[in-house]
């Protein structure tokens, strides 16, 4: 379903940066979230993870999401609260991010992140791109604001190779 204005309801997001702001109805009445991302490069923030995707579950004057990114990322991370994050990291968008310019912007990982914890998918997530969790300001931001942690070795982690 596209996420068009008839579908959004002005909601008070409590954020650092946002405070009123429309958000698609359906993602409100849900009674779980699960966050479902692309990994890719991105321009501005420097990438798109689970954190980040939460940009199109609102509506509104989108170019202003996009002053002070991060803190509007974690805004929005916030206020949507998933039950979880899995990150499709099968094939990644490694530049010319966010829509690429060609088949030599992607790489192939084969790999999925599935975490209750956003901001450890997230950090989990830079290091496929070879980036740092703490490089990333809507991670720390997020780990900050107690949306997660990005200390990886505080985590029951489980690989699963098929």
């Amino acid at each position: 379903v596209f996420p068009r204005s008839s579908l959004m309801k002005e909601m008070k997001i409590h954020g650092h940066r946002l405070d009123v702001w429309p958000v698609y109805i359906p993602l409100v009445e849900a009674d779980k979230l699960i966050n479902i991302p692309v990994a890719k490069d991105h321009g501005l923030s420097t990438l798109t993870i689970g954190i980040k995707n939460w940009i199109g579950g609102v509506g509104g004057r989108r170019y202003a999401l996009h002053q002070d990114i991060h803190q509007t990322i974690v805004d929005l991370a916030q206020f949507f609260k998933p039950t979880l994050t899995l990150i499709d990291a099968t094939r990644i968008l490694v530049s010319n991010g966010p829509s690429g310019g060609s088949a030599s912007d992607v790489m192939v990982k084969d790999t999925l992140i599935l975490s209750d914890d956003q901001v450890a998918a997230d950090a989990l997530g830079a290091g496929l791109f070879g980036i740092k969790a703490e490089d990333l300001g809507f991670i720390r931001l997020g780990e900050r604001w107690g949306l997660g942690t990005s200390d990886l070795r505080q985590l029951n982690r489980k690989k699963v190779v098929l």
